[in-house]
């Protein structure tokens, strides 16, 4: 019998170590080739940081992840930059969350092989978007916990409206 994943929410994790799962892979197959942005909100603890887990392997070209699944022959498999920002790892205390974030586009940054010029983080995202699409397939953008920066401060609506400028 297979183990349940309950409060995982790491679709390599889940597959490696053999979880239950139940294959939305087709889904997902009809999200990226319908092409466009998208912002899901589902209540919490609906599976959205999996659905984003998921989404960050099929881009990462894992096929081997896949084996079984719905998605495993209907797409070429290609591994393509990707941009994963978790705002739960991110720290949203006075003043942090700004460096937060532009620490971690710097880490992609490097991870990618090169180093941010731009110091406004709007333009730190769009620098770091032009350079990896100017240097192979596009890359993908995966945000998940946009909102937690807002409500680790609902009791400081001061600290939250800063950290919703910011975001």
């Amino acid at each position: 019998m297979q183990k349940y994943p309950i409060g995982i929410q790491d679709f390599r994790k889940l597959r490696e170590e053999g979880y239950m799962y139940v294959d939305k892979t087709e889904l997902l197959h009809r999200l990226i080739t319908s092409g466009g942005y998208y912002f899901l909100s589902r209540p919490r603890r609906f599976g959205k940081s999996l659905v984003v887990s998921t989404l960050k392997e099929i881009f990462s070209g894992s096929k081997d992840l896949f084996s079984g699944l719905w998605i495993e022959d209907k797409i070429k498999w290609e591994r393509r930059p990707v941009i994963h920002l978790s705002f739960d790892q991110m720290d949203s205390k006075k003043g942090m969350l700004l460096g937060s974030l532009q620490g971690i586009l710097r880490e992609n940054a490097s991870k990618y092989g090169f180093e941010l010029k731009k110091t406004g983080l709007k333009d730190q995202v769009r620098e770091l978007l032009e350079h990896l699409a100017s240097t192979g397939p596009k890359p993908a953008l995966l945000i998940d916990e946009y909102d937690k920066p807002m409500l680790d401060q609902i009791d400081d609506p001061s600290l939250a409206d800063e950290n919703r400028q910011v975001l």
